[in-house]
């Protein structure tokens, strides 16, 4: 009954779809699902990122060069139900030196970036751990921020992962789910393991990465198959997804709530967060391009 209200509220709160889904283009892999009749009206227009290139990896991850001095004990804060203001920040690959490609964020920027929000006094926190406070209340940090990573790169685990575990920042990976077994460039099963041995979070990005607003007759494979595999695969729930290239319309928003997912990650500015975008919680997307400046600058109000 709860689900059914929160994707009620999205209405309420005048969050914007992207126009009537566009006639759906049935899927060559896909099996034909019976899907439910969405009735949402409301609009939300995200921003439609570009396609990447994937980095070529090494065999382990490397440790970073710089460790913090010291771990401090952060002050955790109730926070009644209904509202969380928490950066939720996105990165695609961490590699190279090259600052030309927005999707590719530098070793040397990335480890800038956490140590910048680590002498800032922020906590990571997960993905869950946010949604958990937004419908029911509970403790969260006084700056907490959420550190996620869309594709399932191997650059993510070999250069942000140990950057992150010095400072003690979990992250949560958003991993297409037929990519995870020994697809090159990708991270495998057991790397994953290793990440959620490390208090990482995993959700879906799909099964193929596949625009479900282009198919709408592919989303019970990519919304609910993606899930059941990667739950099979990790034993670990999968609680929320990231939709492919931040896509969105209120068929796509209604599957992901009926699937059992707990919240939907898209794109955006806002750093506030409530019941009624959280099928389209808002993530900055950090790029390869910005200078640490940038960075800082992205965490004020009025940027």
């Amino acid at each position: 009954m709860i689900r059914i209200l929160l994707v009620g509220a999205i209405i309420l709160t005048g969050c914007q779809f992207p126009q009537a889904a566009r006639e759906a283009v049935p899927a060559t892999e896909a099996p034909t699902a019976t899907l439910p009749n969405p009735t949402q009206t409301v609009e939300i227009l995200p921003p439609t990122p570009t396609a990447t290139v994937t980095p070529s990896p090494s065999p382990t991850p490397v440790p970073p060069t710089m460790t913090p001095s010291q771990t401090p004990t952060p002050k955790w804060v109730y926070h009644e139900p209904g509202e969380v203001v928490a950066p939720i920040l996105l990165y695609h690959h961490i590699a190279g030196e090259d600052a030309d490609n927005r999707y590719f964020v530098s070793i040397s920027d990335f480890q800038a970036q956490m140590k910048w929000l680590f002498e800032a006094g922020y906590t990571a926190i997960t993905i869950s751990q946010l949604v958990d406070v937004l419908l029911e209340g509970g403790d969260l940090p006084e700056k907490p921020i959420v550190l996620t990573f869309d594709d399932g790169h191997f650059s993510v685990y070999e250069h942000a992962f140990p950057i992150m575990d010095a400072f003690g920042f979990p992250g949560v990976f958003y991993i297409v789910a037929n990519r995870i077994h020994d697809v090159k460039d990708f991270v495998n099963v057991e790397q994953i393991k290793t990440m959620l041995d490390a208090g990482w979070e995993i959700g879906s990005h799909g099964y193929s990465h596949l625009d479900i607003t282009q198919d709408h007759a592919s989303a019970d494979y990519e919304i609910a198959q993606s899930k059941a595999d990667l739950q099979a695969a990790l034993g670990v729930p999968v609680n929320t997804f990231a939709y492919p290239f931040g896509e969105i319309d209120p068929f796509t928003a209604t599957f992901v709530s009926n699937a059992a997912y707990r919240a939907g990650m898209g794109l955006g500015q806002s750093i506030t967060h409530t019941w009624g975008n959280l099928f389209y919680l808002h993530r900055i997307e950090i790029h390869g391009t910005d200078s640490l400046e940038t960075f800082i600058a992205r965490f004020n109000p009025e940027y």
